[in-house]
């Protein structure tokens, strides 16, 4: 199942959680009740009159949480339109933060907290995906659009890569129709979004792969991304590769197209671990790095590494 599948399944499951006072009355929770609920700590405000249990918002990864609020202010504000990151964790594109707060397109009315609101000509001018419940939100293109001109480049090149995954089945935006855009934008953040286009890559399946990258550039190195090779027990493919000194680096120590048989007796067997160990018998090492090293508050432990596997002199 693609993600922004999985995303629209997501926010079908919580729409119904998040309610307003009156459908709390409706289950037999008064004004009062309601009030010592949220001061004792077992309900949750998230906007203005929606609320949802805590027990259930404590049961939510980040990424539900910032739907559940978004869902909140969907049914609190006047028609509004979600933009930015909330956008793409709407469309199931990966982030590598949660906002604090509900990014929207210009919100009519009075203000409201909790929201970042943006008025940008591009961003009031750009065409609306409908989700689940009426929920309104800038389209993929215009989502990514919009955050590689305002993101620090770390945040705005996943959020990029993401909507160009292979992973991405539905609403995925090709790479020459997001270069076209990203590179003839003027105006304020016009240069973030061409360095984003600069470096952006379909071939990332994940935000810590897009960091390694990006952190690999700067140090100089290209490597080749999803590189493939082929040893007696079938394909290896590694995040990326060094041909020239033989070398598989992968982000997390994930390993691709995992599959487990079983033998004869019963027991599980992990082919891909079978393959691993293939591809050393082929003469080829491999170099596991994690969020620690590509942060970019520790790039002396990514360069250590990558001067122990021959990679940096």
């Amino acid at each position: 199942m693609s993600k922004s599948s999985v995303r629209c399944k997501q926010l079908e499951r919580i729409y119904p959680l998040v309610k307003n006072s009156y459908q709390i009355s409706e289950e037999g929770i008064g004004a009062r009740r309601l009030q010592q609920l949220l001061r004792e700590g077992h309900a949750r405000r998230l906007a203005h009159n929606q609320y949802l249990s805590t027990l259930r918002w404590q049961k939510m990864t980040p990424e539900e949480k910032h739907l559940a609020r978004v869902i909140a202010y969907a049914k609190s504000c006047e028609n509004p339109v979600f933009t930015h990151l909330s956008a793409a964790i709407l469309h199931g594109i990966p982030v590598l933060k949660i906002p604090r707060t509900v990014h929207v397109r210009s919100v009519a009315g009075s203000p409201h907290s909790g929201i970042s609101s943006h008025q940008d000509r591009h961003t009031l001018e750009a065409p609306i995906t409908y989700f689940y419940g009426g929920v309104k939100a800038t389209d993929v293109l215009s989502t990514v659009i919009g955050c590689a001109r305002t993101l620090p480049l770390e945040e705005a090149l996943v959020v990029a890569d993401g909507a160009l995954s292979r992973q991405r089945k539905s609403s995925r935006v090709t790479r020459s129709a997001l270069y076209e855009a990203l590179t003839h934008l003027s105006h304020k953040g016009s240069a973030k979004a061409r360095r984003v286009a600069q470096l952006m890559s379909d071939k990332s399946d994940s935000p810590g792969e897009t960091l390694t990258r990006l952190r690999l550039h700067e140090f100089g190195l290209y490597p080749q991304e999803q590189y493939r090779v082929r040893t007696d027990e079938g394909e290896y493919f590694g995040d990326f590769g060094f041909e020239q000194q033989k070398v598989i680096l992968e982000f997390d120590g994930r390993v691709k197209q995992t599959s487990r048989v079983m033998n004869p007796d019963g027991w599980a067997i992990d082919r891909e671990k079978e393959r691993e160990n293939a591809l050393l018998r082929k003469g080829w090492r491999i170099l596991r790095v994690n969020w620690h090293h590509v942060s970019s508050r520790n790039p002396v432990v990514l360069e250590q590494a990558l001067r122990d596997f021959g990679l940096l002199h």
